[in-house]
Parts: C-alpha cells; sequence; structure tokens
C-alpha cells in the first residue's frame, strides 16, 4: 500500500496588517520522514508551525494533512488531536502535577477518564522519556528545566500521535542537557518510526536528527536538501550556520 504524504504545504503566505511573516512556503513531510527546520530568530519558524497547527489563520496556500485540505475549524480541531507537540516553553500547568500535565488532553476531554489508567500510563512515558516514577506527584516549579523539557515530550508521545512536532526543545538548556534532549528525540522518533518536525536554529541538531532540512529566512524558504548536502552546500546562509 503506498503510504500518503502526511503534511503538504502549498504556497502557504501569512500577512499581520500589511507585514508579510512567511512567503510562498512550499514543502512535504512524507511518512517516517524527520524534517528540521532551522533559521535565525524571527525567520519565521515558529509562525509557520503556529500556522500548521492551526493556532494561526494562513493567508493564502493550502495545508493538506494525509492527503486532505485543512479549511474549517472542525478539519483543524481533528489534525491537532493526532498532532503531539512539544512547545518551547514546554507550556506545563503550574497547577497540575507532573503525571496530570502528561495525561492532559485525554484528562480533561474524555467524558469519563479512567485516573488510574491514565496515570499508569502517565508513569509509562516518564520512564520512556528517562525520568523515574517517584515525581509523578511533583509540580513544574519543583523540576528543573531539562526535567520539565523531558515532561513536556512524554506529553507530546502520551496519545501516540501519527506526528511529533518540538519546537525549539534545546532552549535554555545548558549544551550538556542539549545534547541529552537531542538523542531522546532522536532515541523516540526512530524507536516509534514516528514522522516528526523539529524547529531550530541550533545546526547541530538538525544536523544529527534530520533526514530533510529546510532554511528559512525572512519569511521565506532559502534552501532544502539533507544533512550530506548542506555540508557541500555552497548556499552562504547554510554556510554561516555550519560555522556557527
Amino acid at each position: 500500500m503506498i503510504k500518503k504524504t502526511k503534511i503538504e504545504i502549498k504556497n502557504l503566505n501569512k500577512l499581520i496588517g500589511s507585514k508579510q511573516i512567511l512567503k510562498n512556503i512550499s514543502f512535504k513531510l512524507e511518512p517516517e520522514e524527520h524534517l528540521v527546520i532551522i533559521g535565525s530568530s524571527g525567520a519565521g519558524k515558529s509562525m509557520l508551525v503556529k500556522c500548521i497547527l492551526g493556532l494561526e489563520d494562513i493567508s493564502s496556500g493550502s495545508i493538506f494533512f494525509n492527503g486532505k485540505r485543512i479549511s474549517r475549524s472542525v478539519d483543524k480541531q481533528k489534525v491537532l488531536n493526532k498532532l503531539g507537540v512539544c512547545f518551547q516553553s514546554n507550556a506545563l500547568f503550574d497547577s497540575y502535577n507532573t503525571w496530570e500535565n502528561i495525561a492532559f488532553k485525554r484528562l480533561y476531554n474524555e467524558i469519563s477518564p479512567s485516573i488510574l489508567k491514565l496515570k499508569k500510563l502517565a508513569i509509562e512515558k516518564l520512564e520512556e522519556v528517562g525520568l523515574p516514577s517517584n515525581i509523578a506527584e511533583l509540580y513544574p516549579s519543583e523540576l528543573s528545566g531539562g526535567m520539565q523539557k523531558r515532561v513536556g515530550i512524554a506529553r507530546s508521545i502520551f496519545s501516540e500521535p501519527d506526528i511529533l512536532i518540538f519546537d525549539e526543545p534545546t532552549t535554555g538548556l545548558d549544551p550538556i542537557m542539549s545534547k541529552k534532549i537531542i538523542s531522546l528525540i532522536g532515541k523516540i522518533v526512530n524507536n516509534s518510526k514516528k514522522t516528526a518536525i523539529t524547529i531550530t536554529h541550533d545546526i547541530n541538531l538538525a544536523m544529527f536528527l534530520a533526514s530533510k532540512i529546510i532554511l528559512i529566512d525572512g519569511g521565506k524558504v532559502e534552501w532544502s536538501g539533507n544533512p550530506k548536502q548542506a555540508m557541500l552546500s555552497k548556499n552562504k546562509l547554510i554556510k554561516i550556520f555550519l560555522n556557527g
């Protein structure tokens, strides 16, 4: 059976007032690919993610998910339910403990959630991201930055989504912890054979994780290819990223 393209973006434009944030963005994400979108701060990476997630309306163009064009708000919600997202800020709820944060989507959307079952599943995800089960009752304020990031990743994989999205996963982490998180993401994506998108300004993360790289600058795609092609590229922006 031929596998359908997971996500396809066609000629996407995003304007805020008279300012054009995204300019004619197009790309495809195939099953089990890990697309890494790189670019400097303000390049438009996070806005692109918000458009894919339906958190921002697009000004023109099309977004397809599993071959179907996303248009109505009901369609956006269906897509969002099939995505697992780890936000840059982790977006953990201060008033909920660790396991409740991980299970949040099901805990507060199901009519009669099984608390014991969801807690057990949340603890399994904790262990999957390398955290001990005894932190399940702790609150985000009681966790280190690295632990919070792992909890965010655990939440993103909790509902077994079709596609994983990581938005700047190493922001705010020291170099040692950054390497651990990059390794963890690679392990999760490879072992689960998930399709994934990672947004970053870190070229080392891109070279380690990506099967495909897109460089965005000034709201438009300036370069695309794989890590090997990036190493050989004569594109000035790619060279700047590779040279740090």
